[in-house]
């Protein structure tokens, strides 16, 4: 493979002729090739990280949550189960939380966007539920 050089300001003047979608994927592979040497072996702090971002809920606080929910949606709680909803809610706001402020974290320290993380890691922002 041949090799060219090019200088910074001439790849920049190419780099702006590129359509936005051409843009995006052009960055994502850019990024990509900076965090090769990476993942072949993780941090301490990146494997804290993404630890916290893949921590789920027991399969049985999922379920409650589920069936609880159902009879939310058809008005038939009693006092006791929508305090326990509320107490569900609430600690699935706060895992919801946590987990992205972890992302963040390791964007951050990874010196990439977000969503090219996301991306990365096939995660997909939680639709709203409106």
């Amino acid at each position: 493979m041949a090799t060219i050089e090019v200088s910074g300001t001439e790849l920049l003047k190419a780099v702006q002729q590129l359509g936005p979608e051409e843009l995006d994927a052009f960055l994502e592979k850019a990024l990509l090739l900076r965090n090769q040497p990476r993942a072949d072996k993780l941090s301490a702090e990146e494997s804290r990280l993404i630890k916290r971002i893949n921590r789920g809920l027991p399969e049985a606080v999922c379920s409650r949550y589920a069936r609880l929910s159902q009879k939310r949606k058809k008005k038939s709680l009693s006092d006791k189960e929508q305090g326990e909803l509320l107490k569900l809610t609430h600690e699935l706001e706060s895992r919801d939380a946590d987990r992205a402020a972890a992302l963040l974290e390791l964007a951050n320290l990874r010196r990439i966007p977000i969503r090219f993380l996301m991306k990365q890691m096939g995660i997909k922002a939680a639709p709203l539920n409106g």
